[in-house]
């Protein structure tokens, strides 16, 4: 079973609530007991990756990761984690394809698929309450 954090725009703030569920192609939510329909003019729902970062946080879309190498060195390149269709490069048939789930974003980079986040990633922030992490 999927988890998923709720983002509510009106208030600036993730949803305090812990049962979501799909129907009928819709997404509402239980608010005492009785289900409260949820849209994307109100609300943002995020996947989490099922994966955790280096320091064991779990890792959502939405989120803002740092990239260690190795070696410990911090890239200076902050990425988000989307969920969606991107291009994956094929090398055997040397060209890009387009691919659906969880991929990282960095502005002028090309979109990658999401790897062993543990090996590499530490959550920093995320889009809505660190905007400016993106700003590197």
């Amino acid at each position: 079973m999927s988890k998923y954090r709720l983002w509510c725009k009106s208030g600036n703030e993730w949803e305090k609530e812990s049962y979501w569920i799909g129907m009928n192609g819709c997404v509402i939510t239980l608010r005492g007991g009785r289900p409260c329909p949820l849209n994307s003019e109100t609300h943002i729902l995020q996947r989490s990756t099922e994966k955790y970062d280096m320091s064991g946080k779990e890792i959502f879309e939405g989120d803002i990761i740092e990239s260690h190498t190795p070696n410990g060195q911090i890239l200076a390149l902050n990425m988000v984690i989307r969920y969606g269709t991107y291009q994956a490069y094929c090398p055997v048939d040397k060209e890009y394809m387009d691919s659906v789930g969880f991929y990282v974003s960095a502005s002028g980079y090309p979109d990658m698929p999401v790897g062993a986040l543990e090996d590499y990633a530490k959550v920093i922030g995320n889009i809505f309450e660190n905007p400016e992490l993106l700003s590197n």
